[in-house]
This record gives C-alpha cells, sequence and structure tokens, in this order.
C-alpha cells in the first residue's frame, strides 16, 4: 500500500525546490554572464559553479552530521 502522508511530503518538497529555484536562478544567470564578459566560457562557469555547490552541500552534510 502507498503511504499517501509521504507522498504528500514528498510533493511539499519538490514543489519547495522549484520555487527556490526560480529564485536563484535569475541570480544564477546573471553571475554566469558576468563571468562570461570577464571572457570565461560558458561551459568552465558552468562546471565552476556545480563545483562550488558541491562543495557548499558537503559541507551542509558535515554540519548535519556532527550535530546529530
Amino acid at each position: 500500500m502507498i503511504n499517501l502522508q509521504s507522498v504528500r511530503n514528498d510533493t511539499t518538497h519538490d514543489q519547495r525546490l522549484l520555487d527556490c529555484r526560480a529564485d536563484v536562478e535569475p541570480a544564477l544567470h546573471q553571475i554566469i554572464r558576468d563571468a562570461q564578459q570577464k571572457g570565461w566560457a560558458p561551459a568552465e562557469v558552468a562546471m565552476a559553479i556545480a563545483d562550488a555547490a558541491d562543495d557548499y552541500i558537503l559541507l551542509l552534510a558535515s554540519r548535519k552530521a556532527t550535530s546529530h
């Protein structure tokens, strides 16, 4: 049997992620444009952002692990 409560929570979580992305994405595009004006290639900018985001996720995960 499907746990409807968990489905609703996932949907809410998914929607929050979509809403957050909608808020953050314009600033991200501005960062990309600014970096391109400084001579960085789009792929370089995308990789740098992804790498920095990955590092931040790892930092958050380590903070959460040490707080338990």
